[in-house]
């Protein structure tokens, strides 16, 4: 079991790494490409679109052959994809190669979550995602760092930097077990139609929705508007940074609390604290203000996921299916928001300015956590929730 959790460790960590690293960049890649804000947008929603079309099928596809064959592929993919990253030599070539390592983490995220969801006991799921969220987190830190540097220095360097680690995470999941036999899935549209069909899976999805309206709003405007007043990708990445590494703390945490209180308030905690963000950036701020919301950010993230996967796979239980699938529906309705937040809120915000894009993405998570409650409600109703 440790070299498994140590494998998939290792894949969320690169993951984490190299999604977050490109944020502090957006405007030294703005710079450099002559990138308008909604190119800059589509920079930083094709990670989370490719993310979006794989995380299913790679769901679906680990319950069949199973996950650590899945797994395997999709890192190797995921490291070929930052190479052509790191020395992409015009705006339309490094969004191709961000679009491909989201192929690569919507691969290797559905399988790994499975993998380790499937291979822990139901009442150690809480502390066992609780800890996994802590290394995202630890990525998260990691990441920005990464992107920073990469500014100050090369970002060829950097990012082939970062493929050498995904070269160790591959090694790491090549000599992990593969665990125990997870149920074979149905046909893929049969699964993902009885999934949805569930309250907790609903549950779930909404907050995983609720999570990228309220963030994904922040990582696109916030960091475009300190550079324009000139504030360096140094402090932005340290800002971010340091969010992250109170959010390693903060998913350690929740998971232990989830065990006492349970993985749905666990995630609305989490939920209601991101929500929070983008109606704070509504109000006219110092920079070293917006730096602080980049800061706050940072623990809600790990704390919500902590509630969001053992909810999917206690569905995905209940229904005699394998988690693949239960768990990729959380990763594509999270990566949809991510794909697709930045491109709305983009063009409002240069029609209407920063303050009404960011209240309309916390109206979206107002919204989402009603519905959330709702479900939930339901669910328990049914005796499927604790």
């Amino acid at each position: 079991m440790r070299r498994l959790f140590f494998a998939v460790s290792a894949t969320m960590f690169v993951d984490s790494l190299l999604y977050l690293a490109i944020v502090p960049l957006l405007p030294w890649y703005a710079n450099r490409f002559d990138l308008s804000t909604f190119e800059a947008a589509v920079l930083l929603a094709s990670y989370p679109i490719a993310f979006l079309i794989t995380t299913v099928p790679a769901g679906w596809l680990a319950g069949r052959v199973g996950p650590r064959r899945v797994v395997i592929g999709g890192v190797a993919f995921f490291i070929a994809a930052t190479i052509l990253f790191a020395w992409a030599p015009s705006g339309s070539i490094i969004i191709i190669a961000r679009t491909l390592q989201g192929v690569g983490g919507g691969v290797g995220w559905a399988a790994g979550m499975a993998w380790l969801t499937g291979n822990t006991a139901p009442e150690r799921r809480s502390r066992a995602i609780g800890t996994i969220s802590g290394v995202l987190s630890a990525g998260a830190v990691a990441g920005p760092i990464l992107g920073a540097f990469a500014g100050a220095t090369s970002p060829a360097l950097a990012f082939s930097f970062a493929g050498a680690i995904g070269v160790v995470a591959l090694i790491a999941t090549i000599m992990a077990p593969a665990g125990v036999t997870l149920p074979r899935d149905p046909g893929l549209h049969e699964t993902v139609g009885t999934l949805v069909k569930h309250p907790l899976v609903i549950t779930a999805l909404c907050l995983a929705l609720a999570d990228a309206a309220g963030v994904a709003a922040v990582d696109l405007l916030a960091p475009l508007a300190l550079g324009r007043d000139g504030v360096s990708s140094m402090a932005i990445g340290i800002a971010i940074a340091s969010g992250a590494v109170i959010g390693i703390a903060a998913g350690w945490g929740a998971g232990r609390l989830g065990e006492r209180i349970g993985s749905f308030r666990i995630a609305m905690i989490g939920g209601i604290g991101l929500g929070l963000m983008p109606w704070v950036l509504v109000f006219p701020l110092p920079n070293w203000a917006v730096l602080g919301v980049l800061v706050a950010i940072g623990p809600f993230f790990p704390i919500l996921m902590t509630g969001i996967f053992p909810l999917l796979s206690m569905a995905a239980d209940d229904l005699g299916l394998s988690h693949g699938t239960a768990n990729a529906l959380g990763n594509m309705v999270w990566s949809a928001g991510f794909a697709v937040i930045p491109l709305v809120v983009a063009p409002i915000s240069d029609i209407g300015g920063d303050q009404l894009a960011y209240a309309l993405a916390g109206t979206i998570v107002i919204v989402l956590l009603i519905i959330a409650v709702l479900m939930r409600s339901r669910a328990r109703n049914m005796s499927l929730s604790h």
